[in-house]
């Protein structure tokens, strides 16, 4: 699959998932992964 664009995490992002709970964070980065690779309406206003 073709990304779309690419999606730098920067250390604080790390930070904050690591605060959450793991199916939180797994859900955030499940979603920017998605959005790389396919246009959702769902994660986008289209």
């Amino acid at each position: 699959m073709t990304k779309l664009f690419e999606v730098i995490i920067l250390e604080e992002v790390f930070e904050f998932l690591k605060g959450l709970d793991k199916k939180h964070s797994e859900k955030i980065l499940y979603n920017i992964r998605k959005s790389q690779v396919e246009l959702d309406a769902q994660l986008f206003k289209i």
